[in-house]
């Protein structure tokens, strides 16, 4: 018979992609990926007006790291685009039963076109760095709706701004059965 072994406080328990957690009778993946969907508002420092914003970013993990992959599109009204960036980035992610706060940053690309009425248009292609912070509270274990904080930088453009999120977890694993394996607390004897 194994012995179970104590894992002191400021250790970590071992890594175990499949580890889940009981909620409610039914069971979630504690190691999951999500997706955020969203729409808000920017400023930019190359454009006199607001930017209206939409964006979809896939949060992955490969074992404890945390990464980001995203495509985001502002314009002078949702859905049109004067400027596409594309991101990916690592990051730090907290999750609770009712909430998921999570941080990233990394490179980003992007392209767009900047214009003035009666004048030729200017387009514009380069890198830069993308940062997103996010709080969302959670409706369900893996459904949420929360608020997500942005900055880009790059030498074409810097924009500073703010979308309201949908967040969508692929943590449920089905309803509760008489003994899961993978359950940490059903596991200590």
């Amino acid at each position: 018979m194994s012995q179970i072994r104590e894992v002191p406080r400021d250790e970590k328990p071992p890594y175990n992609r499949k580890e889940e957690i009981l909620h409610y009778g039914k069971r979630y993946r504690i190691h999951n990926n999500y997706l955020t969907l969203g729409g808000g508002f920017a400023s930019s420092s190359i454009r006199s007006r607001g930017q209206k914003v939409v964006g979809a970013d896939f949060q992955f993990h490969i074992r404890r790291q945390h990464f980001q992959m995203g495509l985001m599109m502002s314009g002078d009204q949702f859905l049109s685009n004067n400027h596409v960036q594309g991101h990916l980035g690592w990051g730090l992610r907290k999750e609770t039963r009712t909430a998921n706060f999570a941080g990233f940053f990394g490179p980003a690309y992007n392209y767009g076109v900047v214009g003035v009425a009666g004048a030729p248009e200017r387009f514009y292609r380069g890198l830069g760095a993308y940062a997103s912070l996010q709080f969302v509270t959670k409706l369900a274990y893996d459904i949420g709706l929360g608020l997500e904080v942005f900055d880009e930088l790059s030498g074409n453009q810097n924009i500073f701004g703010f979308k309201i999120i949908a967040f969508f977890s692929g943590a449920y694993r089905g309803v509760k059965k008489n003994y899961n394996p993978n359950v940490r607390s059903e596991n200590a004897q």
